[in-house]
């Protein structure tokens, strides 16, 4: 026991030698800032992968998709909104106009379904003329001379013609007065325009048919409710056809109408064929019928043509 043992004071050194050894050993320890590290590089690295994906796609891939969202919500509210008329008048659908839009003419208000030449129908009784207006030249003066019309239901002069129908002073019940102004004021249901008999022997079909456009189109403006019936004009007789000073031809005059009754069906107008009614077998005024000039009626003519009139009314 003696050889083997340790002597105390060796023992104890023994034992403050391990117990030194093992404070000198090292110990695993947590280390705040070696986190904060981490997270700093692991951020750097996000930060720089969205910077390049925001160069490559031009802008933030999430405004840009929200944006595109927001732009698509749009065009779907404006769409709904244009489809309902009821929702507002300024949100209606645009509608594509023709070319020829600034220059078109007013329209009148005569029914889609006007059927051109007016059609006969059940007679009216002779009350129907409180309703017109009656415009022209001496041919329509007689309708009042002769008392098938009353006087304050004509607006017509000896020789008018279409290009001083605009500016011609009438005689109404509202006075003497331009045309216009005295349909602007009597508002009438129908105006029957009878226009081109003096000018058809010199004024071109081009040059009657503009301005005869121009008035009816400004009977519409003055009043709108008011529809226009355009009379063709009368067939002369064979001697006025053969007359030394102003003779007129009925071939003149059968294309000029022609004309009329192309444009009563181009902008809604009613068309009252008396030409027709009125011409013989020959196609040509009777001279029974005509006056001395071979232009004008005599009576029992203007009963001819007011009971055609009431005849072939619009509807």
């Amino acid at each position: 026991m003696g050889t083997t043992g340790r002597a105390p004071g060796q023992q104890g050194k023994g034992t403050e030698n391990t117990i030194h050894n093992r404070k000198r050993r090292p110990r695993l320890r947590f280390r705040f800032g070696v986190i904060v590290f981490i997270w700093v590089l692991v951020f750097g690295a996000c930060f720089g992968l969205y910077m390049f994906a925001c160069n490559l796609f031009g802008e933030d891939p999430d405004k840009n998709s929200s944006q595109e969202g927001t732009t698509q919500a749009a065009v779907s509210d404006t769409t709904e909104t244009a489809a309902d008329p009821t929702e507002g008048e300024t949100t209606q659908p645009a509608v594509t106009q023709p070319a020829v839009t600034e220059t078109e003419p007013v329209q009148t208000t005569a029914p889609a379904f006007n059927v051109n030449p007016l059609p006969e129908r059940e007679p009216k009784s002779a009350d129907y003329f409180n309703d017109c207006i009656f415009v022209g030249d001496s041919i329509t003066v007689g309708l009042s001379t002769y008392q098938f019309v009353p006087a304050a239901r004509v607006y017509a002069t000896i020789g008018l013609n279409i290009t001083r129908v605009m500016t011609e002073n009438v005689a109404t019940e509202y006075g003497k007065i331009p045309i216009l102004d005295g349909i602007k004021q009597a508002k009438p249901k129908y105006v029957y325009v009878m226009l081109g008999s003096n000018g058809i022997a010199w004024l071109s079909n081009e040059t009657m048919l503009k301005q005869y456009h121009e008035f009816t189109s400004a009977v519409q403006e003055v009043s709108p409710d008011t529809e226009i019936v355009i009379m063709s004009i009368p067939p002369v007789t064979a001697g006025r056809e053969q007359a030394a000073e102003s003779p007129i031809q009925n071939a003149d005059i059968d294309v000029y109408n022609s004309e009329l009754l192309k444009m009563a069906n181009e902008y809604g107008y009613h068309y009252l064929d008396i030409n027709t009614a009125l011409k013989g077998n020959d196609g040509k005024l009777p001279v029974a019928d005509a006056s001395k000039d071979g232009m004008h009626f005599n009576k029992a003519t203007y009963e001819v043509l007011v009971d055609y009139l009431l005849r072939h009314t619009p509807l």
